[in-house]
């Protein structure tokens, strides 16, 4: 028997469903679910299969669906489908017994032809904003690009250039999405040729759970459905929820799986070289090779670019692919001024590596195409 939950909140399909489950030899009705609070608590006890439910079920959206899911449950629209909420397919009344048994018709991905570079990095301010930034603007003076702030932690993106962020860029859009709803205009900022920006979250501490994973995934989709670059500064993170609620880095976790090039930035100095490689040797949630910068070299360290890249490889078995000089003073003018440091110096070094370990995903295919 396939244990099934209806989820109906008063649809006027209620009562013949539930008429046909009670008659099914396959199913056996465990819950009469009045709202997706409802289902997502009978979805996590681990006692349901199958949730038949009304797409305009009260509190139902993009995030309930995945969730129910996450749990195991197979959940399916009666009457009408909708793919926005991640309900691809639907059940009529009178074929509920032979659609329940079926497979799950998961949310389509949108077709996108973009590519999404996630910039990440161990805690200790290595400078992965100042990374994403200046990839983002290099990037941007060769195809549509867009930088999204994802750093549930503490973003700096909006502050970096000088702008408002009041108003949240990706907490309208997730809201949007997890909505089924089209994205706002306001979600986006142009900032430059070719170079648009999606604020980050102003007040972390209390926003953060507004950047859900099933949204922050559709998104980002959608943004590269547009941009040829999605460069998300994805913060430094990983830990997985504890138990079946939120949590503050599943934003990040999100951006690693999606991504289909990741760059971990690091520091050289003693503490900065042990978080880089014990997060590269943790094995976080990325689905390719992630190259590795190390920010902020320094001769004053007393060790050379090559001592620092054997270190790296022989202790996480992954090579060190860019050098970034520490060029103090213009990213403190840069920071005054709110603008990008390829404005306010552009013939910095640190600009011009920047720029040249930019150019291989110029040149390069991508590492993995996402199916």
């Amino acid at each position: 028997m396939i244990a099934t939950a209806v989820a109906a909140g008063g649809a006027s399909w209620e009562g013949e469903v539930l008429d046909e489950v009670e008659r099914s030899s396959a199913l056996t009705l465990v819950r009469r679910c009045v709202d997706a609070a409802d289902l997502l608590a009978i979805a996590s006890t681990g006692r349901v299969q199958v949730a038949l439910v009304d797409p305009a079920l009260g509190g139902l959206d993009l995030d309930v669906v995945s969730r129910v899911r996450s749990g195991g449950v197979r959940i399916v629209a009666v009457g009408t489908p909708a793919p926005e909420l991640g309900l691809a397919g639907a059940v009529q009344v009178g074929d509920v017994e032979a659609a329940a048994q079926e497979d799950d018709l998961p949310r389509p991905e949108a077709p996108r032809s973009g590519r999404i570079i996630a910039v990440w990095g161990p805690t200790g301010a290595p400078g992965r904003t100042s990374v994403a930034l200046a990839m983002a603007a290099s990037l941007a003076r060769e195809a549509p690009t867009v930088l999204v702030d994802a750093d549930t932690h503490g973003g700096a993106v909006g502050q970096a250039l000088g702008l408002l962020d009041d108003v949240s860029g990706i907490v309208a859009a997730c809201r949007a999405a997890n909505g089924g709803k089209e994205m706002p205009d306001s979600a986006i900022l142009r900032v430059g040729d070719g170079l648009d920006v999606m604020t980050g979250v102003p007040r972390p501490e209390d926003m953060w759970h507004l950047v859900r994973p099933a949204a922050l995934t559709a998104v980002l989709d959608s943004l590269a459905a547009d941009h040829r670059w999605v460069v998300v500064d994805a913060g430094f993170g990983h830990e997985p929820p504890l138990g079946t609620g939120p949590a503050r880095d599943q934003a990040a976790m999100t951006v690693l799986e999606a991504a289909d090039e990741v760059v971990v930035v690091g520091r050289p100095e003693p503490l900065g070289l042990a978080r880089l490689v014990r997060i590269l040797g943790a094995g976080a949630p990325w689905r390719v090779e992630p190259h590795v910068v190390v920010n902020l070299c320094r001769a004053s360290l007393g060790w050379s670019e090559t001592e620092i890249a054997a270190t790296v490889q022989e202790i996480s078995g992954h090579r060190v692919e860019a050098f970034l000089p520490h060029d103090a003073s213009a990213h403190d003018l840069a920071a005054i001024s709110g603008r990008l440091i390829r404005e306010v110096a552009p013939t910095s070094s640190w600009v011009s590596r920047l720029d040249h370990f930019t150019g291989r995903f110029l040149r390069e295919p991508a590492a993995t195409l996402r199916s």
